[in-house]
C-alpha cells in the first residue's frame, strides 16, 4: 500500500460544479466520501474502504458529524483596515494605517504594532475559514511578514499611488517597492506579490502605463478598485477625461489578468468592454449597491470572485456573511471563482486529486442538529448561505498543514 500522511474520514465532501454549456451551477455534499492527504497535497477522493485498502496513512481522522470543504478565498481583504474598525471613519481603510503622527512626520503607528495587526487579521480570516487572500494594503513588507507567520495563502497587492502618505512619497517608490517584494518572495510557496491601483484618481497615465509594462514583463497581476459609486466614477474622469475602464483599456491594463474590484457604476459602454475583454471581477458588497447597476449584466464566461474588504467598511474577516448575500452560488464565487481570478485555480478553490490541500471542516451540528436525523432532510449548500457557518469551522488545513485543529490555532 502507499503511504500517506492523513486519511480524513468526514460526514460529506463539498463539491461544486461550473455552469458550462447551459447547465446550471451544481453544488453538492457528496456523504459516505473519504479524502486521502500527503505532504501538500490531496491525493485521492474515494470512499473510505477504497482508500483504506489502496492507502497505509500515517494518522486516520473520523468526523463523522463535519463537512470538508475547500478552504474560501477571500479575494479583496485590507488586512491593516483592522486598525481602525469600530473608528469613527470606516469608509476610509487606508487613512489610520497611512496617518502621520502628531509631529506630521513619523507614521502613527510602529512597524510591530502594524505587524500585530496584520497577523491578528489574517489569524481571523483564518479561523472563519480564509485559506486564500488578496490584500490590498499600505506597508506591504511588514502585511507579507504576518501573512507568512500566520501561514495563509496571500497574494500582497501593493498599492500604486501618488497619495504621500507614512509609507510611499510617490507611485514610483510604490512600484520600487512592489518589485523589490516580487523579488524577495519569487520563489515563495505562499506568498504572491501584485500590483495594487487603490484610486485611479490619484495615478497619472504615464504611471499607469510603467504599470502595465512590469505587469506584461513579470507576469504579475494587476488589482484595481474601480467603479466603486458614481463619485469615484466622476473623480477619474475629472482626471484623465474618460471613464476608469476606457482609462484601463488605453494603457494596455484590461484583460483577464486583471482584477476589478467593487464594478458598481456601471455603464453599457462599461460592461461591454468589461466583457469583452474578460477581465476577472471581485465582488465587495456596497451599503448602496441596490441603488446602482445590478450585477446580473455578467456573463457565464466571466469569472468572479467574492472580497470582503467592501466600500463603506474598514475591515471583516468572514466570507461566509457576504456568501449569505448571493445563496449558493456565494459558494462557487468563494472558492473555484476566487481561484480563477487570482490566477490560482491549478493549485486550489475546489477538493480533488492533484490540488493544493486547502481544506476547511465545519461542524455540520452548529448549523442543523438535526443532520443525522433518517427522517429529516437537511440541504447542507443551503446551510452554509445562513451567514453564521463561520461559527462552524474547526479545522483548517493550509497546503497540508494543519493550521486550525478544534477551534485552536497550531503552533
Amino acid at each position: 500500500m502507499t503511504p500517506i500522511d492523513l486519511l480524513i474520514k468526514p460526514h460529506s465532501i463539498l463539491q461544486t460544479e461550473p455552469p458550462r454549456d447551459g447547465r446550471a451551477l451544481a453544488v453538492s455534499a457528496d456523504c459516505g466520501m473519504g479524502l486521502a492527504m500527503h505532504e501538500r497535497h490531496i491525493v485521492a477522493i474515494d470512499t473510505p474502504e477504497k482508500l483504506s485498502a489502496q492507502y497505509q496513512a500515517r494518522e486516520i481522522l473520523d468526523l463523522p458529524n463535519h463537512l470538508l470543504m475547500p478552504g474560501l478565498i477571500n479575494a479583496q481583504s485590507h488586512a491593516l483596515g483592522i486598525v481602525g474598525r469600530g473608528g469613527a471613519m470606516p469608509h476610509d481603510v487606508f487613512a489610520a494605517p497611512m496617518a502621520l503622527g502628531e509631529d506630521g512626520k513619523m507614521p502613527a503607528f510602529l512597524e510591530d504594532e502594524l505587524f500585530a495587526a496584520a497577523r491578528l487579521a489574517f489569524t481571523e480570516m483564518l479561523l472563519a475559514g480564509t485559506t486564500t487572500c488578496a490584500d490590498l494594503s499600505p506597508f506591504s513588507e511588514t502585511v507579507a511578514k504576518a501573512a507568512e507567520a500566520v501561514g495563509i495563502h496571500t497574494q500582497i497587492s501593493v498599492p500604486v499611488s501618488e497619495e504621500v502618505n507614512a509609507w510611499t512619497d510617490s507611485a514610483q517608490e510604490g512600484l520600487e517597492r512592489a518589485l523589490a517584494l516580487h523579488d524577495s518572495y519569487a520563489r515563495h510557496p505562499r506568498i504572491g506579490i501584485a500590483l495594487g491601483l487603490s484610486s485611479l484618481a490619484h495615478i497619472d497615465r504615464d504611471t499607469l502605463v510603467r504599470t502595465a509594462m512590469y505587469a506584461e514583463e513579470l507576469g504579475l497581476a494587476v488589482q484595481v478598485l474601480l467603479h466603486q459609486s458614481p463619485a469615484h466614477v466622476s473623480a477619474i474622469e475629472a482626471r484623465h477625461g474618460c471613464s476608469g475602464i476606457k482609462l484601463l483599456e488605453n494603457v494596455g491594463l484590461l484583460g483577464p489578468n486583471l482584477q476589478a474590484v467593487h464594478v458598481n457604476a456601471l455603464d453599457d459602454d462599461d460592461v461591454e468592454l468589461l466583457q469583452r475583454y474578460r477581465a476577472g471581477l471581485v465582488r465587495c458588497h456596497h451599503p448602496f449597491e441596490h441603488q446602482m447597476r445590478n450585477w446580473t449584466w455578467m456573463n457565464g464566461d466571466q469569472h468572479v470572485a467574492l472580497g470582503s474588504g467592501g466600500y463603506g467598511l474598514n475591515y471583516y474577516a468572514d466570507p461566509f456573511r457576504t456568501i449569505a448575500d448571493h445563496g449558493v452560488s456565494g459558494i462557487y464565487h468563494a472558492t473555484q471563482g476566487g481561484a480563477h481570478v487570482l490566477g490560482l485555480e491549478d493549485n486550489v478553490g475546489a477538493l480533488a486529486a492533484g490540488k493544493l490541500a486547502d481544506i476547511i471542516a465545519l461542524d455540520l451540528r452548529v448549523l442543523d442538529a438535526r443532520i443525522h436525523a433518517d427522517a429529516v432532510s437537511v440541504d447542507i449548500p443551503q446551510l452554509l448561505t445562513l451567514g453564521r457557518a463561520n461559527q462552524a469551522v474547526t479545522d483548517v488545513w493550509v497546503a497540508g498543514s494543519r493550521r486550525v485543529e478544534s477551534r485552536q490555532l497550531v503552533d
